[in-house]
């Protein structure tokens, strides 16, 4: 079976996968990905991801009991019940809860592959359960993009080294790759033995921990911590159920 496994770097990959049939992925390491997955591992029932702070806030008076998280620009926003923080989301009582979430990156990289027919969050943290679940689904020849969180077309690190993690986790000899997906496996080969350092260099780990943020950073490059994935039903970000791969 061939399977071509895609990485793509702007949002427009996004929706040509989600037309493709693709299975999608999607990265954002700091944080947003770390966060979902930590707060649903803690007992959270589910995410709403949104795009907009007014679109969040909105929809947090329309429904009582809804907690609302996320950032802009790293910082939580005024008047949010938490950040965009897995480690303050580890620490919270989240359960039974519903949060609804908005990021500066991730949540927009995930909003642009809405639609797909199955659409998984991705991170250090959840690497080999992910991998594991893209290949699964992908047994009806549907390929496997996965989607970076950018900013003005530009990537962050951390989100390139973890997609070539997931590429190598999920590639083998019967696999095609796009020329991103290549170079991403090529990097996370030459990083490997030493990611963590690499990514506290980059520009997006430095200005978390400028903000206070280090343990944070710790926090999600740690590598497959969780092995329950999430994945994005019509509206919320959910387990995926056991028997579905």
């Amino acid at each position: 079976m061939l399977i071509l496994i895609r990485v793509e770097t702007d949002l427009k990959g996004g929706r040509e996968a989600k037309a493709r049939g693709d299975i999608v992925v999607v990265v954002d390491v700091l944080r947003f990905s770390s966060a979902v997955i930590v707060g649903l591992a803690c007992g959270a029932d589910a995410f709403i991801p949104v795009g907009t702070l007014a679109e969040a806030r909105r929809l947090g008076k329309r429904k009582r009991g809804l907690i609302l998280a996320g950032e802009r620009k790293g910082v939580q926003p005024e008047g949010f019940h938490l950040g965009n923080s897995p480690t303050e989301l580890e620490n919270a009582n989240l359960t039974g809860k519903t949060i609804i979430i908005t990021t500066t990156n991730g949540t927009a990289a995930l909003k642009s592959s809405r639609g797909a027919r199955w659409l998984l969050v991705g991170a250090f943290i959840n690497a080999r359960a992910v991998s594991a679940a893209a290949s699964g689904l992908s047994k009806d020849e549907k390929g496997i993009a996965i989607i970076l969180a950018s900013r003005l077309g530009s990537i962050f690190l951390e989100d390139f080294l973890c997609a070539g993690l997931l590429v190598s986790n999920m590639a083998d000899e019967d696999e095609q790759m796009n020329d991103a997906a290549i170079a991403a496996k090529l990097a996370w080969t030459s990083a490997e033995d030493h990611f963590q350092e690499v990514v506290m260099r980059s520009s997006h780990a430095t200005y978390l921990e400028g903000l206070g943020y280090k343990k944070d950073v710790d926090f999600c490059l740690r590598k497959d911590v969780y092995d329950i994935v999430r994945h994005l039903g019509k509206d919320t970000i959910v387990k995926l159920q056991a028997g579905k791969v």
